[in-house]
């Protein structure tokens, strides 16, 4: 069997796992609580992934170099047996693990916007040159600026239960925490151009409407590509 077999097989145990955690972890509508931000079943699927194929592949890699030396000793089929249901274990071992790892990862983000600021709010990762994130007792801090958006040479946001929290700050550093009622979230994407890869979120702030029903709608990514476009006059 070839290597590109191997590797094909693993990835696609990685989709299968994948899927499987996600449905697990999905929360269904009628389960949610109102306050509370929930990933969908896509971003879930994306997130297990981006972590579960570069471990399945590394360790089919692994397996075939292992194997292949098994082979060529001429090991008896019991053996060989033996080979494949480690390696079955090893497997699932690690798709366990990281779903108990992914399961207790929070974001822990603090997000600081201008006073009376409403509209579209952005985070850009990995942008080359941009400043590296501050951390504030475990948080990520984001000062986001009058444009309503913050950019970042971090390579990647964190991923797992959303714990962030928001704040409006005055010209004296004073906070004032933000109703969760009155943010809806955009949830995570990238686009990539000229070679560069920009991951983003974000989420839409209202002053005066805030609700459970303008938490939960979906608004469109208005000014992003706009911004996007600016970070790359302004980085790259």
């Amino acid at each position: 069997m070839r290597l590109w077999k191997w590797i094909s097989v693993s990835f696609i145990f990685s989709i299968i796992v994948s899927a499987t955690l996600s449905i697990l972890q999905y929360t269904p509508r009628m389960e949610r609580n109102p306050d509370t931000y929930y990933f969908s079943l896509q971003e879930f699927f994306v997130i297990y992934m981006y972590y579960t194929a570069p471990v399945f592949i590394v360790i089919a890699i692994f397996a075939f170099i292992i194997f292949r030396v098994m082979e060529k000793r001429k090991h008896t089929p019991w053996k060989n047996a033996v080979f494949s249901t480690l390696f079955a274990i090893i497997v699932t071992a690690a798709g366990i693990f990281i779903w108990m790892d992914g399961s207790k990862s929070e974001t822990n983000d603090i997000y600081l916007l201008p006073e009376g600021y409403e509209g579209e709010v952005y985070v850009f990762y990995n942008v080359k040159g941009a400043p590296e994130l501050e951390t504030e007792d475990g948080y990520e801090v984001h000062v986001i600026n009058e444009e309503g958006y913050f950019a970042t040479s971090a390579p990647d946001l964190d991923y797992g239960t959303v714990t962030d929290k928001y704040y409006y700050v005055d010209d004296a550093g004073n906070r004032t925490p933000i109703d969760e009622n009155c943010i809806s979230l955009f949830g995570t994407g990238a686009t990539q151009r000229e070679g560069y890869e920009i991951i983003y979120t974000g989420f839409k702030l209202t002053k005066d409407n805030c609700s459970e029903e303008f938490m939960t709608t979906a608004f469109p990514m208005e000014k992003k590509e706009h911004l996007i476009s600016k970070l790359f006059q302004q980085f790259y």
